[in-house]
């Protein structure tokens, strides 16, 4: 059985090659140049470029990037699960879809399963790593999917970024007109609802944003491990996961940077949050 995410994932290369995972990656245009995300450019500088006051664009895989990853293994009778980047924020989830129908015309016995994360980052990312390590631990296929299905919805994204302006011109931000604009130091809180940004709350000051992450995590009773990550915030992503570590159940906090792909969204100064519900 082999898996196959794209790079929105927010999951380093050699994390994915050290899981056995296939990475499909995202396009980012900048400067006229054409670049794979993490292959050909780096979060930095694509940060740096924002801070320039360019504009990267990002695109996802065309539907024949797909097929001639699905094809290698459909040939070898490999099962694939593709978990793919919200729908709800890109349209690779539909290049896969018409990769495998494609394929299935050629190959009508190919064992192909499509799953929509609704989710994005190292949300994500922590949906990955725990498919990963259902196939590694032997689960039949059915039993992986419905793990997997069952991870989705446990999921949970919370955010803030410096720029809510940035975020909503690039497209990727739900309800968030009453959000634009307000006064200094308002930071927003948002989440992920049916694979669609949202923005949850205002709070003066990042303190404060990051003091109700904290209740959240607190009111869910998560426990178990949580992941930050963040575009050039290092220190606001320490600050976080102190205040996580001392006051939830969550015994583990990882960090890592925003990948190329979310980075052109979200801008610099962006720090994120991810558990799971039940902790498990």
């Amino acid at each position: 059985m082999k898996l196959f995410i794209d790079s929105c994932s927010d999951l380093s290369l050699e994390r994915a090659k050290e899981l056995d995972i296939e990475v499909l990656p995202l396009k980012i245009q900048l400067d006229d140049k054409s670049y794979l995300d993490q292959l050909e450019i780096t979060s930095d500088e694509v940060i740096t470029a924002i801070k320039e006051g360019k504009r990267p664009l990002t695109s996802q895989p065309n539907p024949e990037s797909y097929f001639e990853l699905f094809e290698a293994y459909v040939k070898e009778g490999t099962p694939i699960i593709y978990l793919g980047f919200s729908s709800e924020l890109s349209g690779a989830f539909q290049s896969s879809v018409i990769a495998r129908d494609n394929i299935l015309e050629q190959y009508p016995e190919a064992d192909i399963t499509l799953i929509d994360s609704s989710a994005a980052s190292y949300g994500l990312g922590m949906l990955v790593e725990r498919a990963a390590s259902y196939i590694k631990n032997g689960d039949d296929k059915d039993k992986i999917i419905k793990n997997i299905e069952t991870d989705v919805a446990m999921i949970r994204h919370l955010f803030t970024v410096d720029d809510l302006n940035y975020l909503a011109k690039g497209g990727r931000l739900s309800k968030g007109s009453a959000f634009l604009g307000g006064l200094l130091n308002i930071k927003p809180l948002l989440h992920v609802e049916n694979g669609q940004l949202v923005p949850v709350e205002k709070h003066r000051g990042l303190k404060k944003v990051f003091r109700r992450m904290t209740e959240l995590v607190k009111n869910e009773r998560a426990t178990g491990l949580a992941h930050i990550t963040h575009a050039d915030a290092k220190e606001n992503a320490e600050l976080l996961k102190a205040q996580i570590l001392e006051n939830t159940d969550i015994t583990e906090v990882k960090i890592s940077s925003i990948g190329p792909t979310i980075s052109s969204h979200t801008g610099a100064g962006t720090v994120a949050l991810f558990y799971f519900q039940d902790g498990r």
